[in-house]
């Protein structure tokens, strides 16, 4: 079995011979599939074809799922699982080997099918104990066929299979450890940390002499560049820029590997953050001449192409290049170029894609960072596979997620400083928090705020709607529906946003559970703006959460093909006034005593300027220009003053 043999189209007879090779004289096949019976409607037919009894007495259950035409397997994850779930009786069977494929579209282009590995786990309860919960089981899988990355779940079954037919359930859930390849992705992308920061290659940034600050402006190009990477998986960023072959025929003497040359950063990755991801599709257009000088009143202009000199193509090729991809906003492309001077007169030059033409005001990322062979950062980001949708406590996808984003950040910030001899997390704070640990104090705090919104008497019923859909009456629903839509959740030292997108995810899946049958998009976008708010000291650590969340509302919507429709993808929020760096044990200054108006006189205009607050900051959140963004926080900043 190969990694080529996974990107084939699903086939029963195929996984026989492959099955017998990773378990050997365990597994035994049935001379004739057993049918179970199917009562789903998403579900054509449900066949076991083979059992494997494991060294440790434990017994898996094969089964081969045929869902119906148009199901989209992905998005009917809870259904798909608990439909298996009869099987883990620990009586008969202790876990599953599941192919959910759909018939209908194998042979259609990019068809791709599921691998999933079903068992119960190990859950807190409510003494903080660890116990087997029998009716959650927890499902792994492998997205495998055409197209799909299947370096990771073929050496994983490799590994089942030098056990020579003597593999336990522990060795089988090892193979589906998406904590082991999150650690294999992060050992090699700190490699790569290290080779930028070494100052082998000469990376740098604008002023960095004074701020020492390179480190923190490589975690920034790893998250947007990680970004990229995963709308990617929507595609909605051509292929053609991550290309080789193609780059030489759209940059000028473009050499892959030259650790001088840095016309990829410089041409390809700035334009596309700054002036295609930030800047509306009928507005890209390439900057004239005359903004690339002293001309400060155009300085502030970082949303148009520039270095049209290092295209060998038109600059009408290159807004075609550009062209098929989407304007987000949301503020995460921004140019963080100040167009302003500081106290001391000079002008900030942060991300470099300022029009002042000269190198010091420009960043230096050669290119050999991002093709080298065995280093480059996007030789190896093309070995992974990628999810844009977060895994949930009880449905993990093998492969990349967002969440990846926080344990990046957390353990580049937790790096060793040779300089004061202790970590940086030690400094910062920043730790990571295991998911697990995460979900539990998500699921306890979300029954503990609807016990006190809706009643203590109901709570059997908040815990069942974490898994499954429960028939409720419908005043009860109605509670349970306002009292989701409504809370307010603040996370006080957010780090990457864990607490809050979990916080997100399970209100999602309650309210899913209560036959939620609305726009999915909408209703996160009603919960970003309305109900969850996070703070962190750290603005880096602010800016992976928006990330996330960023993350979260695009995998909500599908691509098409119309420019005027910006593709179907509806630009993101501002996410400013809802993730904010702030010292939170630091409080604000209180009135003085004997101010009167700290007690018995409210100032009548308090209330008038909150709601005048709340309303700038409902059009910031929706604001999708530099020019209106501007004018929103300026008018935030004089009211908060006020």
């Amino acid at each position: 079995m190969t990694q080529q043999d996974l990107q084939q189209v699903y086939s029963r007879q195929n996984w026989q011979n492959w099955l017998m090779e990773i378990f050997g004289s365990q597994i035994q096949f049935e001379t004739q599939a057993e049918s179970v019976d199917v009562d789903h409607d998403n579900i054509k037919s449900i066949q076991r074809f083979a059992s494997v009894k494991l060294t440790d007495g434990k017994i898996l259950a094969i089964l081969d799922i045929e869902t119906l035409a148009g199901i989209q397997i992905a998005r009917n994850r809870v259904g798909l699982r608990n439909l298996v779930e009869k099987f883990i009786d620990h009586t008969r069977y202790h876990g599953i080997l599941a192919f959910y494929h759909n018939s209908v579209i194998e042979h259609s282009r990019n068809a791709e099918y599921r691998m999933s590995f079903i068992s119960s786990e190990p859950k807190i309860d409510e003494s903080g104990n660890f116990v087997i919960e029998h009716t959650t089981p927890k499902r792994y899988t492998y997205v495998l066929g055409e197209n799909a990355k299947t370096k990771t779940p073929a050496d994983r079954l490799k590994i089942i299979a030098a056990k020579n037919g003597k593999a336990t359930l522990e060795d089988v859930k090892n193979a589906f450890s998406v904590e082991t390849l999150t650690k294999e992705f992060y050992a090699e992308l700190f490699a790569w940390y290290q080779w930028a920061l070494s100052g082998e290659i000469g990376v740098t940034f604008p002023n960095e002499i004074e701020s020492k600050k390179i480190d923190e402006h490589l975690i920034r190009l790893i998250t947007r560049l990680m970004f990229v990477w995963f709308i990617k998986q929507k595609n909605l960023v051509p292929e053609t820029i991550f290309d080789i072959d193609k780059l030489k025929s759209i940059l000028k003497d473009f050499e892959a590997t030259d650790s001088k040359q840095d016309n990829y950063y410089r041409a390809i990755l700035q334009n596309l953050f700054f002036a295609t991801l930030n800047n509306k599709i009928e507005d890209r257009k390439f900057a004239t001449d005359g903004t690339y000088h002293e001309n400060r009143t155009q300085y502030g202009i970082k949303t148009l192409y520039r270095y049209a000199d290092d295209f060998s193509i038109s600059t009408d090729k290159v807004v075609e290049l550009f062209g098929k991809v989407p304007f987000l906003n949301g503020g995460l492309f921004e140019c963080l170029d100040k167009d302003t001077s500081d106290s001391n007169g000079k002008i900030i030059y942060c991300d470099g894609f300022s029009r002042k033409n000269n190198k010091q005001s420009r960043a230096h990322v050669p290119n050999v960072l991002f093709f080298e062979k065995d280093k480059g950062i996007i030789p190896l980001l093309g070995k992974y596979n990628f999810t844009i949708e977060e895994n949930t406590p009880n449905d993990v996808n093998v492969a990349l997620d967002p969440e990846l984003l926080g344990k990046v950040f957390e353990n580049l910030l937790g790096t060793y400083n040779p300089e004061t001899k202790e970590t940086a997390r030690k400094q910062s704070g920043s730790f990571y928090t295991p998911r697990e640990i995460v979900n539990y104090m998500v699921d306890e705090s979300l029954i503990a705020y609807l016990k006190q919104a809706v009643g203590e008497q109901h709570e059997d019923v908040f815990r069942k709607l974490f898994n499954e859909k429960i028939e409720i009456e419908a005043p009860l629903k109605k509670q349970i529906y306002e009292a989701l839509r409504n809370g307010k959740i603040l996370d006080p030292a957010c780090g990457s946003g864990a607490f809050p997108m979990g916080i997100l995810n399970r209100i999602i899946c309650m309210m899913e559970n209560i036959d939620y049958s609305h726009s999915i998009f909408e209703l996160k976008l009603h919960l970003i703006e309305n109900c969850i708010y996070g703070v962190d000291i750290q603005s880096i650590a602010v800016q992976i959460s928006k990330l996330r969340f960023f993350i979260s509302l695009i995998c909500e919507q599908t691509p098409n093909k119309d420019a005027a429709d910006n593709f179907g993808i509806k630009p993101l929020p501002n996410l400013e006034t809802k993730f904010m760096a702030a010292n939170t044990l630091i409080g604000l200054n209180k009135k003085k005593e004997g101010d009167f108006t700290a007690d018995l006189f409210e100032d009548p205009q308090i209330e008038v300027t909150k709601k005048s607050l709340l309303e700038v900051r409902h059009l910031h959140f929706s604001a999708d220009t530099a020019k209106k963004k501007k004018e929103y926080r300026s008018k935030d900043k004089e009211l908060r003053e006020k």
